[in-house]
């Protein structure tokens, strides 16, 4: 880690953040950018409610500045501990970052608090940051907030401010964020033991059961479907590479390789995709069911009676990974599996997607996020990432929203139903199992029912903290999704709906807040990892 560190000055924020962060462990630097954006959140949260910079970083003014009347909301742009709360100050820490905040006029939060991201933290001051060596003013003065970033670079306990950033930290990109829509097919998760352990309990899997399960994928493979056995982690080994070895490869180590790299050709899947994570999964999850070339229908019967996560990450070790030594329960590896799956447990289970009972498919058509929570996920898959869709037939529709009307709604039935905007609100919200009790159809009802249900906050106005990727907009007549920024490069899209009569879904602009609209938000719905 400390290696990344270092290394990561050089780079882009978003690298420095995720590598700082640990948020995605494991990853290639691209795909932990597509995954962050993929997730819909950008790297940092808004820390006013102003959502544009009014004094930008430099080299003499290195930080952000946003101009706010004084007593304006000031919030958390990450999670963590504050760790100074005290001269107009605030200083939040998540491991090796730390966010600041100055000049505060009131602080609502004490040292050594935990808090989340867009909790408020005080409000906001008037002051200035002094002068260059010329006499200029440094940053904006008067009423704002001043906003820094400190890295712990070496991980010494000696910090500093990090270099001047390549990217806005508070927005996604728009122009590649489309691109990432759907990372591993269904798999959510800020990296492979998140999405690992998120598609186990889609697939009936208890949150215990899960955790064991990835708790031994950690000690055999760190979680990495092109592991082959005795290479340090990050080294990919292709399916072409360890069809004579007689080592293990893969997330369970699946050993010697061939027996499951060779049916799987056998079928017709092709390498790039043997070697992917959510194909590994779904054919772990059919050996388990007894299914396939190599059943292994008695690991997963023992798996499914577990009732605690050490039962079941000593059941899946005993009978599935049958490691050397494994008869011994007392074998010294036990210990690290069950100590692995405890913290699985501990890291995901409290935001883990309901339980599908069944199969899911990573890999399916249409199916990115499903089961998922993820909202805004299944919304920007079922909705075209542009404008101009104009007409009401089927054919003009995404593929994946047409799917997803037949299991998830009423199909074609209804007036015109695939330029419906309840109906397509509708649908996300019972395809990606945040509320399968969603109305199906009616702009009225859906509002009355998100009012009424206890299972929604709403606000007939911009909520605090700014919009979240999956709030759902209704007003008189209408109702979309706030996704986030995506869509195609340059539309500056943030939100997805359809229009009765009007217009299949597809990319569209957030307005109306607080005008005839409000804006609905599903308490505790899953949010990603950060």
């Amino acid at each position: 880690m400390a290696a990344g560190i270092v290394l990561a000055l050089a780079l882009s924020l978003g690298i420095v953040l995720l590598l700082l962060l640990g948020a995605l462990a494991g990853s290639a630097s691209a795909e932990a950018q597509c995954a962050q954006r993929a997730q819909d959140k950008p790297l940092m949260g808004w820390p006013t409610d102003r959502h544009e910079i009014d004094g930008q970083w430099t080299f003499v003014h290195r930080g952000y500045d946003f101009r706010v009347d004084e007593d304006a909301k000031v919030y958390a742009s990450q999670d963590g501990k504050v760790v100074y709360a005290k001269d107009n100050e605030v200083r939040i820490r998540l491991e090796s970052v730390e966010t600041r905040y100055r000049p505060m006029k009131t602080i609502t939060v004490s040292n050594g608090a935990e808090v989340k991201r867009g909790d408020q933290i005080g409000t906001a001051g008037t002051g200035s940051e002094g002068t260059d060596a010329e006499g200029a003013p440094i940053g904006i003065g008067g009423a704002h907030i001043h906003w820094e970033m400190w890295a712990d670079q070496e991980q010494n306990n000696e910090w500093s401010i990090v270099p001047q950033p390549e990217e806005n930290p508070f927005v996604l990109d728009s122009e590649t964020s489309g691109a990432c829509s759907c990372i591993d097919g269904d798999l959510s998760g800020s990296n492979n033991q998140q999405k690992a352990f998120n598609f186990l309990v889609q697939n009936g899997y208890t949150k215990e059961q899960a955790a064991g399960i990835v708790g031994n994928m950690i000690a055999e493979s760190s979680v990495e479907p092109a592991r082959l056995q005795n290479t340090d982690p990050g080294v990919v080994t292709p399916p072409s590479e360890v069809l004579t070895t007689e080592l293990g490869w893969g997330i369970v180590q699946w050993t010697p390789a061939r027996k499951m790299v060779n049916p799987s050709r056998d079928a017709g899947v092709q390498d790039d995709k043997i070697a992917s994570l959510g194909y590994q999964l779904e054919f772990l999850v059919k050996q388990l069911n007894g299914e396939g070339p190599i059943a292994e229908a008695a690991a997963g019967r023992a798996i499914k009676a577990a009732t605690t996560v050490d039962e079941a990450a000593y059941e899946f070790g005993d009978k599935f990974e049958r490691f050397g030594g494994h008869e011994d329960p007392n074998h010294p590896t036990y210990a690290d599996r069950k100590a692995n799956a405890r913290h699985v447990f501990e890291q995901f289970a409290g935001s883990a997607p309901a339980s599908g009972g069944g199969a899911q498919n990573a890999g399916a058509t249409g199916g990115c996020g499903a089961g998922s929570g993820n909202i805004a996920e299944v919304a920007k898959n079922l909705a075209w990432p542009e404008d101009g869709h104009d007409g009401t037939d089927a054919s003009i529709a995404k593929p994946e929203f047409v799917e997803a009307m037949e299991k998830f709604n009423d199909g074609s039935s209804g007036y015109v139903p695939y330029s419906d905007c309840g109906r397509f609100v509708a649908t996300v919200m019972r395809m990606s199992g945040a509320d399968k009790d969603f109305p199906k159809v009616s702009t009225g009802v859906q509002f009355d029912y998100m009012k009424d249900s206890g299972k929604y906050d709403y606000w007939h106005a911009v909520p605090p903290g700014g919009m979240k990727p999956g709030d759902i907009l209704n007003g008189p007549g209408h109702t979309y999704l706030y996704v986030g920024p995506w869509g195609a490069a340059g539309g500056g899209y943030d939100s997805a709906s359809g229009s009765l009569g009007d217009h299949v879904p597809e990319a569209g602009h957030l307005y109306d807040v607080g005008g005839q609209f409000w804006v609905f938000r599903l308490k505790n719905a899953s949010q990603p990892a950060s």
